[in-house]
């Protein structure tokens, strides 16, 4: 059973989180993907690959090496601090990188908003450790129910997937006593509010990055 929760943890790690958030939306039956040609969806996909998820693994080797951290998963409140501020620094990076191309608001929205989860999350850092993992998730499931809302589309299977995923994601997170239930549920709030206020907010001030 540690087997499993710990495979899940990785699969389902945080970094990941923007890159299945933006496949799902750019591949999936939705409204958005049909803008967007073929060319510029793997354009966007590497985009997000890079700088969310091979930048920032490379920035925590480097800081693993150089001792300040201890492992690769940075399990303490201090450790978290570099990888946060790199991670932030890359996703405004990626952000102004996409900014002039031709693409639906809505893909630029999802960067916004795993930023804002994250810089949420940087910010509770300071006074209490909670679960980025359950955070990113909690994100995730903002971010593709207010899709089903706002569009009217009537599929409840993508948030169902995605509250198992939750489910399967907190029970890792427990089983392998990395954090408390307190500290889950507090990611996971966090995750699934932040999201769901920064989309609900851009759309009434309609904001265009």
């Amino acid at each position: 059973m540690k087997k499993l929760a710990n495979l899940i943890s990785y699969l389902f790690h945080p970094m990941f989180m923007l890159t299945y958030l933006t496949a799902y939306f750019l591949f999936s039956n939705n409204y958005f993907a049909y803008f967007v040609l073929p060319a510029k969806k793997l354009f966007l996909l590497a985009a997000v690959v890079i700088f969310s998820v091979i930048l920032p693994l490379l920035n925590m080797v480097l800081l693993k090496k150089m001792g300040y951290i201890k492992d690769m998963q940075a399990r303490q409140a201090n450790e978290r601090f570099m990888p946060y501020v790199s991670t932030i620094t890359l996703y405004l990076g990626l952000l102004y990188i996409l900014h002039d191309l031709s693409l639906p608001y809505f893909f630029k929205q999802i960067i916004l908003v795993s930023l804002m989860v994250m810089a949420i999350d940087f910010i509770i850092n300071f006074f209490t450790k909670i679960s980025a993992h359950a955070s990113g998730i909690g994100g995730c499931l903002g971010v593709i129910y207010f899709y089903q809302f706002v569009s009217t589309a009537g599929n409840i299977a993508p948030i169902c997937i995605c509250i198992g995923i939750a489910g399967l994601i907190c029970f890792a997170r427990l089983y392998l006593n990395e954090h408390s239930p307190k500290q889950v549920y507090a990611g996971f709030a966090v995750g699934l509010l932040t999201s769901l206020a920064c989309l609900t907010l851009l759309l009434f001030v309609n904001f265009n990055l």
